[in-house]
């Protein structure tokens, strides 16, 4: 296996990890503006209870960042959990909402899986995922110019 292969690895491990950090982080905005001003987002299922997943969200994103495999299988689990979730209230309630939470959860579920074959190399390797994140590197470089 070439160098560029474990690069290639460690940046779709790393993507993937940032991706359930910033889902985290949005689950906890939104569950924390339903929980002090916002009574629409409380009816959508946000509160204390979705501050809890994103809160566990952000870490299995750490865990994942710093290749634990068992963060990592907690994420596939708790994604696919959700999206099954989203599916049964969706079949319930017929909701636009529902269908665009249900979609992103499938998503991210997919991509976990995608991931799976690239986290095993890593941790055969001895290599972390990609930490760098091109948002960060975006905003860092809009502050130097």
């Amino acid at each position: 296996m070439g160098e560029k292969d474990q690069i290639h690895h460690a940046q779709r491990v790393g993507k993937v990890a940032n991706l359930t950090i910033f889902l985290g982080i949005l689950g906890v905005i939104l569950s924390i503006l339903a929980l002090t001003t916002s009574q629409g987002l409380a009816q959508r299922g946000y509160g204390f209870s979705y501050l809890t997943i994103g809160l566990f969200m952000i870490a299995l994103g750490y865990g994942i960042r710093y290749r634990s495999q068992y963060c990592f299988y907690g994420t596939i689990a708790l994604f696919v959990a959700l999206a099954c979730n989203f599916l049964i209230r969706f079949f319930v309630q017929h909701t636009a909402y529902l269908t665009l939470r249900l979609v992103l959860c499938s998503w991210v579920s997919f991509r976990l899986i995608h991931a799976l074959p690239s986290m095993r190399i890593l941790i055969a390797t001895n290599t972390f995922p990609d930490k760098n994140n091109r948002f960060i590197k975006f905003w860092l470089k809009q502050k130097r110019t």
